[in-house]
């Protein structure tokens, strides 16, 4: 049993684990994930990116449409996405076949055709957003996990990374805003001062809120979207950030990050070259701040350290993530008692 230290409420009791240093858990696979903007993925590109420490491969088809395929050859299990596409299909570097987006292979060059299958995903594209289904259920309606821009606000920027940390602890420090005077001092912290208190108000579930005395509005939608917004010059004012932060589960120890930024004013600026490398420089430069301290507690981590053995008020909504994230994984048919 954890000690949660809260000045606003008498200490209570809450049972806490942390993120798993193992395997991830198979009950976080039945959601859909959105694993890439649709503005990258051009008719002749071919993108690939890990989940749940598979690989896969994105592709269009001859109508357009997005397949999301194992990235990896039947015939010699050369990477898929080292080769091209071709009529709609992905053709292997190595020795040419093609597979479409069922994952059949519909040509072999230079030798009898036999019949082979590699793994592909339920995918959709929505709202500018390329999402698969990992998991073995039945694929819930996408309608439901869609994230929309909020009403006047217009898209400036959409970043890519793949970052060297559990993902679970990227979205606790993304749910964080207490940490960032002290952590985000060469960014967009700089010259905040410490408040006396920093709280977590959650009026209405405890997913979602807004932080205190910081004019950010802040919610957590699983599996793994951070959503904010942030009042420019106070709480009440004209101008916000709005910002998407989805986690993905990459692998052990590792995260695949989009990053999608909007503003409600100065529209124009979204058009002015060289806008795409700014976002791009900022955005990597905020989390490289905060990636030699999540780094550092991953290491702790897996060394036997508990990061939650005293968490405090402003912990409020990491410690939400967590409850949500440890009842996925102890209902998960691979849960094993840590």
């Amino acid at each position: 049993m954890e000690q949660v230290v809260d000045r606003e409420k008498k200490t209570r009791q809450t049972t806490l684990t942390a993120p798993t240093t193992g395997l991830l858990a198979s009950g976080l696979k039945d959601y859909w994930y959105a694993v890439e903007f649709s503005s990258k993925l051009q008719d002749a590109t071919l993108i690939s990116f890990e989940l749940f420490d598979q690989p896969w491969v994105l592709f269009r088809d001859r109508q357009g449409q997005v397949g999301c395929i194992q990235d990896e050859c039947a015939h010699r299990a050369c990477p898929l996405s080292l080769g091209q596409v071709v009529d709609g299909t992905v053709q292997c570097g190595y020795h040419g076949w093609q597979y479409d987006a069922s994952g059949s292979c519909t040509h072999m060059p230079s030798c009898q055709h036999i019949q082979v299958q590699i793994k592909s995903l339920p995918c959709q594209e929505q709202n500018g957003m390329i999402w698969v289904w990992p998991g073995s259920a039945q694929p819930t309606e996408l309608s439901e996990h869609i994230y929309q821009l909020p009403e006047g606000f217009q898209l400036h920027a959409e970043v890519a990374m793949e970052l060297p940390v559990e993902h679970g602890l990227l979205l606790e420090n993304l749910l964080d805003l207490a940490h960032a005077p002290f952590t985000h001092t060469g960014t967009f912290a700089r010259g905040w001062s410490v408040p006396d208190l920093v709280r977590f108000m959650t009026p209405q579930t405890p997913l979602t809120g807004h932080w205190d005395p910081y004019p950010i509005e802040m919610s957590f939608e699983p599996p793994c979207y951070v959503i904010s917004t942030i009042g420019l010059r106070g709480k009440t004012c004209g101008r916000h950030l709005h910002q998407l932060h989805c986690c993905l589960p990459a692998g052990q120890g590792k995260t695949r990050l989009l990053y999608q930024l909007s503003l409600d004013f100065y529209g124009w600026a979204r058009f002015l070259p060289g806008k795409d490398r700014f976002w791009r420089s900022m955005a990597q430069r905020v989390i490289d701040e905060d990636l030699r301290l999540v780094v550092g507690q991953q290491d702790r981590l897996a060394a036997g350290a508990d990061i939650w053995r005293t968490p405090v008020g402003y912990d409020k909504l990491g410690i939400s993530y967590r409850r949500w994230r440890n009842q996925i994984e102890q209902s998960s048919p691979d849960w094993q008692e840590r």
